[in-house]
């Protein structure tokens, strides 16, 4: 019988991870359902149980077998509440990769369920004016947009935007994305004027993540 030990199951990972990357997928997943077999005889609050299911679930992505994705992303939720309880924002991690691949396949309304969740969590763990809430706040007006409520994806944005702004001066490509979204609600509710000004705004903000890539003489 193989021995318990996190060498072993690194090394398990180690090798998926190589496969991986050499285009092996059948060898990949080989190797981490071996390093999930010595998960399962981990304590049931061992991290490992549910990072081997999120890189089983990456994988899975990677091949587009999402009903196996789903299966595992959940399964891997339930191992972080297990760890860490249903407040943490370790489990809200968790929840919200569940909530990005909802978001990514098209299912707005679970997506939006989950990421409401996962924004409560994280106002209480780092404040309503963090980045992290800023980064969440983003994610939920981005889907309830897709939904179609513009009303409650505007006063997101805004929020998602205001706090990028005083976070990091709202020159990344975070901000610049969700300026961009913005603009495009603007234009559908019939505000063309408020919708080129952001654009605007946009374009200024991708001049001057340009200038801080550009190399100094």
């Amino acid at each position: 019988m193989t021995e318990m030990t996190e060498t072993t199951w690194e090394e398990f990972v180690l090798k998926a991870q190589r496969a991986a990357e050499e285009g092996d997928y059948k060898a990949a997943e080989g190797f981490l359902n071996d390093a999930k077999s010595l998960s399962d005889g981990l304590a049931d609050n061992d991290k490992r149980r549910f990072l081997i299911l999120e890189m089983l679930a990456d994988l899975m992505e990677r091949e587009e077998r999402t009903d196996d994705a789903e299966k595992y992303l959940l399964a891997a939720v339930e191992c972080r509440k297990t760890r860490y309880g249903p407040f943490h924002y370790r489990y809200a991690e968790g929840v919200q990769r569940l909530s990005s691949f909802y978001f990514e396949n098209d299912r707005f309304e679970e997506s939006e369920k989950l990421t409401r969740d996962v924004l409560k969590i994280m106002e209480k763990a780092y404040g309503p004016t963090s980045e992290e809430v800023g980064h969440i706040a983003g994610q939920l007006a981005d889907t309830i947009h897709e939904l179609g409520k513009h009303q409650d994806a505007e006063e997101l944005y805004k929020r998602a935007i205001g706090i990028r702004r005083h976070a990091s001066g709202s020159t990344d490509s975070e901000s610049v994305y969700l300026i961009q979204r913005y603009a495009a609600l603007l234009e559908e509710t019939g505000r063309a004027d408020e919708a080129a000004h952001m654009r605007a705004s946009a374009q200024g903000k991708i001049s001057g993540i340009l200038r801080k890539l550009k190399p100094s003489d």
